[in-house]
């Protein structure tokens, strides 16, 4: 005879008994969320704690905080909820990309796309990258200061273009990415008719641009055959076949192709932005960078080898990361009943966990507003503390498939600047620090570049 441990014996409270307000009905706290963004979390976790209901536009949710939290949902029980769900929103914009896949379909497209984000693939985008980021800010200290967020998002637009979508020329990277432009347009349209008066039309008519641009792109590639050495992503994903022999169709590699420019691009434009604010607040931070590239480079052009050799490298990446996730929630939705904190949230409703108030906890960061990549080396390794400290590039099955990619274009971007300027920022970081609403400062935000 099994007898029942006195925890499993306990009453799992219902959502109804969970601390928070449904807000008006049917529409709830939208109104909130949408035009607050970061402060909605911020507000609601002072008020309740790391556990909280509301209703989003008809749907009940309820908001998870904390590392145990970002287990739970992005890994133990990852199967009792959706991506689909969660993201059902931009869907109708960016196709059927990984992000909207679910189970197997989802496991078997990641394995045929995994080759072209790691290893050798990496390796063969160093060159093609490295070009670009020098190009593109070769004049920057002739400007009187840069709009940092929009000059990182041209700048990994036009990396995106050449890798994900097989542009060639300037002109094909500046028609595919006017067209992108566009069809980010229609992300948060409330009327979302196909007619060319709307956001969402004009949004939808920059799709099918895309989608005729590439078709052609992609049957020339297949004729010129030789796939394997590609030095693009769009060349591996056509080159990609798994242990049964079979490979993504015109249109998965399409949808894949329009979602990864999706991910590649604005997520890390932003990290960027808040990366170079803090190190033009930080001069002693912009000098052992530069000591530490020094003693690794030795004189020599930075290659691919480096990057792994460049340990302040990834502390400073990793505490804008901490500071500024490129997502402050990652929404899903509740397919199968879980259960968190002593309530069961049935299917049907949402959850929503926050990269952005796991970073910030002090059980979890010391001093957490203050930028200090110290924390990340030893013996600190403060993000050691749990597994699911750091989750701003996710985490499980739904981790980002191009955080390597980022990782070297990031370094890239910060080796390049570091080597050819030094700068400061507007406004200083005293104040607007700590920035915990980073969505609606980033535009804020301009740096003034001088040669070395």
């Amino acid at each position: 005879m099994m007898i029942e441990s006195p925890q499993s014996l306990q009453r799992l409270k219902s959502t109804e008994e969970m601390p928070g307000d449904y807000g008006l009905p049917w529409i709830g706290e939208t109104f909130e969320l949408f035009s607050r963004e970061e402060r909605f979390y911020w507000r609601h976790f002072h008020k309740y704690g790391p556990i909280f209901k509301t209703r989003i536009l008809g749907q009940k949710f309820a908001f998870l905080f904390g590392p145990e939290a970002n287990r739970l949902v992005l890994m133990e029980q990852s199967d009792h909820v959706s991506t689909t769900l969660g993201w059902a929103f931009l869907k109708p914009l960016f196709g059927n990309g990984l992000l909207f896949l679910e189970g197997e379909e989802h496991r078997a497209t990641r394995r045929l796309m995994y080759p072209a984000f790691h290893g050798r693939a990496i390796a063969s985008y160093f060159e093609t990258v490295q070009t670009l980021v020098q190009a593109f800010v070769k004049d920057w200290a002739k400007q009187d200061s840069v709009s940092l967020v929009s000059e990182f998002r041209k700048l990994t637009l036009i990396i995106a273009s050449r890798l994900f979508l097989g542009t060639q020329t300037d002109r094909e990277v500046e028609q595919t990415s006017q067209w992108f432009l566009e069809l980010l347009t229609g992300r948060l349209a409330v009327t979302r008719l196909d007619v060319p008066f709307t956001a969402y039309g004009r949004s939808q008519r920059a799709r099918r641009q895309l989608v005729n641009f590439l078709r052609p792109v992609i049957q020339q590639r297949l004729r010129q055959g030789n796939l394997e050495a590609s030095q693009d992503v769009l060349g591996l994903l056509l080159a990609a076949v798994d242990e049964n022999g079979d490979r993504l169709s015109e249109t998965e590699v399409i949808n894949q192709s329009l979602f990864l420019l999706v991910a590649g691009h604005e997520t890390t434009a932003t990290l960027l932005t808040w990366l170079i604010f803090e190190l033009g607040a930080h001069p002693e931070w912009r000098s052992r960078l530069r000591a530490e590239q020094a003693e690794v480079l030795k004189n020599e052009p930075l290659n691919i080898s480096h990057l792994k050799q460049l340990p302040l490298f990834t502390n400073v990446l990793k505490e804008a990361e901490r500071l500024y996730p490129p997502v402050y929630g990652m929404p899903r939705g509740v397919i199968k009943d879980i259960e968190y904190a002593g309530y069961r949230i049935p299917a049907g409703w949402y959850v929503d966990v926050s990269p952005m108030v796991t970073h910030r906890l002090p059980e979890l960061y010391s001093d957490p507003d203050r930028f200090d990549p110290d924390r990340f080396a030893p013996p600190r390794e403060e993000d050691k503390k749990h597994p699911f400290a750091l989750v701003g590039f996710g985490s499980g099955p739904h981790g980002c498939l191009g955080f390597e990619f980022a990782q070297m274009e990031m370094k890239i971007i910060l080796s390049t600047l570091l080597r050819q300027y030094d700068w400061t920022v507007t406004p200083e970081r005293s104040s607007i620090a700590p920035v915990i609403q980073p969505s609606k400062t980033q535009n804020q935000v301009r740096a003034h570049f001088r040669p070395i």
